[in-house]
């Protein structure tokens, strides 16, 4: 695992910040064989299944504060996370998101100029204005081009014809808007990608930024729910376990760990993200047309509780792999400076560097032109007794827990069905 860092701007960085699972491998008895194994316990798996728990999400205690290391937002109109958090009671802990919730103004940087303040009553309905004409083409507005973004795939699709152009084709203030979709510069992100997040809001940026930006948990954060669903797992669980290969055998699947372990399973369900997919070996191999899709850092601050430290909390994620020396606090310090605020004191920052991540290697999935209609069914697919369940080849909310929780409940439903023409449930891992 990579290490999380509070970091002070004097240079001294303090503990790591702790995480909630210690690795208790030896504490559990493990079985040579079972009917279900799911492999990784982000909200994917944990929905299949029922430590760092939360995959690409998890949240940390910096100066008194709960901050969301990735996986933040949350609406009731993302139907499968809500009916989560409905259900463990943990809706009556949303609460609106400070800087994002109604904010009275934008910095907006330009291609070599300086930062400038945009204010939010004229850039909201200019904002709609140009989104409303990007997300119409050849007399086709958005709801047509996607009438049902939970079922992309449902014919005719007319999206599809349009999936080769990007957002950059489209056009800078509503590319540098769009460009957080996907923590992706305009060029390399999708029209489509771009055009399922608007049809999902209701064919509105005001909606799309609601539903991906306003609220979120207080009371323990996102990690509270990766906690609730844990707690009602019942089967094995075998924490720091490395995943090398997978094969199909005569019964089922034989999976080979790091280690050199291996067990037995009549199904898999596998819940790795697509960019470390590529780091696992199948036997027979994945099709050539799943391997083609084989091909940063992210803090936010809940503010359940006063602050230790008093001022702004700055949210901030990328996607140019320039924060390589996280511990660098004079040129961190340095940069948001001169390219965000210079009359600022920066008392501390916490990062999480998830392109460096070998259980991640990269923050939310963010399609590109050409992508969704070439790869998306195909990710679907089991492949053989191995089952793919993950937030990045998501129907609806790709990317988002929402989108996590969905493929595993599609996890749940086809394994099932598998075991039933097959074998009886006996234990699980």
């Amino acid at each position: 695992m990579t290490q999380d860092y509070i970091q002070e701007s004097q240079g001294k960085s303090k503990s790591p910040i702790p995480r909630f699972v210690k690795r208790i491998l030896d504490k559990i008895p493990i079985q040579d064989h079972y009917d279900v194994i799911v492999f990784g316990a982000g909200f994917a798996g944990l929905t299949a299944a029922r430590d760092r728990i939360g995959g690409r999400t998890w949240t940390a205690q910096v100066h008194g504060e709960e901050i969301e290391m990735g996986g933040t937002w949350v609406h009731w109109n993302q139907p499968h996370l809500y009916a989560e958090l409905h259900r463990y009671g943990l809706h009556r802990n949303l609460k609106t998101s400070a800087g994002t919730f109604a904010p009275h103004e934008q910095l907006f940087k330009s291609s070599g100029a300086a930062v400038e303040k945009v204010s939010s009553e004229k850039y909201g309905p200019a904002l709609e204005r140009v989104a409303q004409r990007v997300f119409a083409i050849d007399e086709l507005d958005s709801r047509a081009l996607m009438p049902y973004p939970h079922d992309p795939l449902r014919a005719p699709s007319p999206w599809k014809r349009y999936d080769n152009l990007s957002v950059q084709d489209r056009k800078e203030l509503f590319a540098s808007n769009v460009s957080t979709f996907g923590s992706a510069p305009a060029k390399e992100t999708g029209f489509t990608e771009a055009l399922r997040w608007f049809a999902l809001g209701g064919h509105s940026m005001a909606g799309v930024f609601e539903l991906a930006g306003n609220y979120k948990l207080g009371r323990g954060g996102m990690t509270s729910l990766a906690r609730a669903i844990l707690s009602e797992y019942v089967g094995d669980i075998s924490f720091g376990t490395i995943v090398a290969e997978m094969s199909h055998v005569l019964d089922g699947v034989e999976v080979r760990t790091q280690d050199g372990r291996r067990f037995g399973a009549g199904a898999v369900v596998s819940t790795i993200p697509l960019n470390c997919l590529g780091d696992v070996q199948f036997n027979p191999p994945l099709s050539p047309l799943r391997q083609t899709a084989f091909v940063f850092a992210f803090s936010d601050h809940n503010g359940t509780q006063p602050s230790e430290s008093s001022g702004t909390w700055c949210i901030g994620f990328g996607y140019n792999g320039h924060l390589t020396q996280k511990t660098d606090s004079e040129y961190i310090v340095q940069r948001f400076k001169r390219d965000i605020k210079p009359d600022v004191t920066v008392e501390a920052y916490a990062t999480h560097d998830w392109m460096n991540d070998p259980y991640a290697k990269g923050v939310w999935a963010c399609w590109g032109p050409n992508s969704a209609s070439v790869h998306l069914q195909e990710l679907q697919k089991p492949h053989g007794r191995i089952l793919f369940a993950g937030a990045d080849w998501a129907d609806g909310w790709r990317g988002f827990i929402d989108g996590a929780i969905e493929r595993g409940q599609v996890a749940v439903r086809d394994t099932v069905q598998l075991l039933k023409e097959t074998s009886t449930v006996t234990a699980k891992l």
